[in-house]
């Protein structure tokens, strides 16, 4: 376990440097992946990671200030930062556990050069957090190949942030973010022929504008939700893979199974082990 070296106020973190413990570590020419762990409740002072930075809240709680501004993040809970962005962390009872990646000044550039621009942005319950899990399944493991795999999976991560925003600057249809509100609010209850008649158009149709705004089709976001509901109950309790499968829309334990290691690469034994050996 390697301690962080920086406790002073407004530091500027270097690539692979945190306040908390770092637990595993992989490096490439364009990244640094980290699983990094605090372990108790803490306040974190400002400080700004030199390079463009993504953390994915792993297990426990914590609260980001940037600006005047906050966010509370739950496991799966997302956050990425272009280079420079200051902000101060409050971490939760019982400490808390990331995925971090640290993007070197070479990989920033040939983003710029390429057009694709980052800026901050949180995500707490899209469904995004299937690519990031796969990242720490190669962190955790460290199998032949892992460099290769690692560099896929961050430009899957750095395709899914740039295609979400770009979707997300057009200007959808009221009834569609009402729609879209009603998913989160009952994603394993809502269908598709319901949103459709409620607002009196054609299934095609809503079917349609949900892609074209949001670069996904309807049914997929779905699975993707649902999945993400039932992996974040999995992270933040100990009930049992039965009745969360039940909770959560899946026929059983299996079907849970099958859809947590084809969306990640993990059983959900071995993800809920991995995760209380980190903390």
């Amino acid at each position: 376990m390697n301690k962080s070296n920086l406790p002073s106020r407004g530091a500027l973190l270097q690539a692979g440097q945190f306040f908390g413990a770092t637990r595993a570590q992989l490096q490439s020419g364009g990244f640094v992946v980290s699983t990094v762990v605090h372990p108790g409740a803490r306040v974190v002072p400002a400080h700004v990671h030199a390079n463009p930075f993504f953390s994915m809240l792993i297990s426990g709680r914590y609260r980001e200030w940037f600006g005047r501004g906050h966010w509370d993040a739950r496991p799966l809970g997302m956050v990425l930062r272009p280079p420079e962005a200051a902000h101060r962390d409050e971490i939760g009872p019982g400490g808390a556990a990331f995925l971090c990646v640290d993007f070197t000044q070479a990989f920033w550039d040939a983003m710029a050069d390429a057009g694709i621009r980052i800026e901050r942005r949180a995500f707490e319950s899209r469904p995004m957090s299937g690519t990031a899990l796969r990242l720490l399944h190669e962190v955790s493991t460290k199998r032949p190949g892992w460099k290769l795999a690692t560099e896929a999976l961050i430009a899957e991560l750095v395709d899914e942030y740039t295609r979400e925003a770009s979707v997300s600057q057009r200007r959808e249809p009221r009834w569609l973010a009402r729609s879209l509100d009603r998913l989160h609010q009952e994603p394993f209850a809502t269908r598709l022929v319901d949103i459709a008649v409620e607002l009196d158009l054609h299934p095609v149709h809503v079917t349609r504008m949900f892609k074209r705004h949001h670069g996904i089709t309807l049914s997929r976001y779905l699975k993707q939700l649902r999945l993400h509901h039932a992996t974040r109950a999995m992270l933040e309790t100990a009930e049992p893979l039965a009745a969360l499968a039940g909770h959560h829309g899946y026929s059983d334990q299996s079907h849970l199974t099958r859809a947590l290691q084809r969306g990640t690469g993990w059983t959900p034994h071995r993800l809920r082990c991995t995760c209380g050996q980190l903390r």
